[in-house]
């Protein structure tokens, strides 16, 4: 008997204790991203994407949309409280988005260790202005691109170091139907020699300063680019960038001045000989061009709920990180994060080592109007239909109307 009740006692204390609880893990986020990149880069982010989503319980649906109407469809859905969480665009279209007030600051959402391995001429890029004049950061850059010099290494040794040693050099190496340099004539690729001339259009405040402190060194600038457009030995030609294209797929240019970002295209034709540096010092005042930066940035919709807004600053955070920037290397664009080893990447290096003296752009040059105003203060000059100084007059008053309301220097 005295067997028995023990055996009911342990039954009972058995039956006392309770069931356990499977864990259940919280739902994922879902974070709509919208990009326009496309082929084997398109594909390399697709994966960062998934990567970071899958280690960080996110899911991520990625959509591919038209680069010719990303912008439009963002100003047009976002107000309506509808389409992606995240988008990646240009820095020049962040200002837009800014005068909307339709995207979310990311001051407080980036972490101190992410902002500390960007350059801050990079971080800069990501900032605009906003509705109450304040400097916010509007987007995250996670790559970037600039003007360069690209050379052949089997007719170039070393990189020219100055302007003059440039164009002497190009000179040498044209002989038809070989060039020696070739560069579109624009605002684009030689607007980093504005300053290294004296010259400024819009001042660190955002005033029109180009007919007044910016006059001098602006007219000087301008005629040098027409002297640049009429040399017979160079193919440095206003709207020139197809004619420039057609030599260098052709394979009969040396050295061209383009776009960072082209790099590909000339490993392509030139394979382990392709170099890159700098753009050189202006030898006649031994000052840097100091071009300006372009990046990709992830922007934020203005209208995520806290849950979305915490995934999102994850998903900020890691695309920074050593790991995905490695992974962005490795499609081709160039790494914000400056701890990204680049010893096994020459071009990389060299466009890194190009960023010492660059510029982040004013946000007001970034925009349609005032770039059309500065193309076409470059296109009356280099044509002979205005002098710099008429052409300088011209495109402050322009500039000043689109600006500031008025046209008083």
């Amino acid at each position: 008997m005295v067997v028995c009740l023990g055996w009911l006692s342990a039954c009972a204390s058995s039956a006392a204790q309770p069931t356990p609880q499977p864990t259940v893990s919280p739902a994922p986020t879902t974070l709509i991203v919208w990009h326009a990149f496309g082929g084997t880069t398109g594909n390399a982010l697709d994966d960062i994407l998934q990567h970071i989503a899958t280690t960080n319980n996110i899911n991520v649906v990625v959509q591919r949309m038209p680069v010719a109407t990303i912008v439009n469809d963002i100003q047009t859905t976002w107000p309506q409280s509808r389409g992606p969480h995240v988008v990646l665009l240009s820095n020049s279209q962040l200002q837009q988005l800014a005068n909307q007030n339709i995207a979310l600051p990311l001051d407080t959402l980036i972490d101190v260790s992410s902002r500390n391995v960007v350059d801050a001429v990079i971080i800069a890029t990501g900032q605009v202005r906003n509705q109450q004049d304040d400097t916010v950061l509007l987007g995250l850059p996670i790559t970037y691109e600039l003007p360069v010099l690209f050379y052949n290494r089997r007719n170039v040794l070393s990189a020219p170091m100055y302007t003059d040693e440039l164009f002497n050099m190009a000179h040498s190496l044209t002989t038809t139907p070989q060039w020696g340099l070739g560069a579109d004539v624009s605002f684009d690729n030689f607007g980093g020699y504005l300053a290294a001339f004296g010259g400024q259009i819009i001042d660190a405040q955002g005033a029109v300063v180009l007919g007044g402190s910016g006059r001098i060194g602006t007219e000087a600038w301008l005629s040098w680019l027409s002297t640049l457009n009429s040399d017979p030995l160079l193919l440095t030609r206003l709207n020139g960038i197809f004619s420039v294209k057609r030599s260098v797929g052709a394979g009969q240019m040396t050295m061209v001045i383009d776009d960072s970002s082209q790099q590909r295209t000339y490993q392509q034709l030139w394979g382990s000989s392709v170099g890159i540096s700098a753009l050189p010092t202006l030898s006649l005042t031994n000052q840097p061009a100091q071009p300006y930066v372009r990046t990709t940035t992830v922007v934020l919709n203005q209208r995520l709920s806290p849950a979305e807004v915490e995934a999102a600053r994850i998903l900020l955070n890691t695309l920074i990180q050593t790991d995905a920037q490695q992974r962005l290397l490795n499609s081709g664009l160039q790494p914000v994060n400056r701890l990204v080893p680049l010893d096994e990447y020459p071009t990389a290096t060299s466009i890194r080592e190009a960023t010492l003296h660059a510029l982040a752009p004013p946000s007001a040059l970034l925009r349609y109007d005032v770039h059309a105003v500065l193309r076409a203060m470059i296109t009356q000059v280099v044509v002979g239909a205005q002098s710099p100084a008429d052409a300088v007059t011209t495109a402050d008053q322009q500039l000043r109307q689109l600006l500031e309301g008025n046209t008083t220097p």
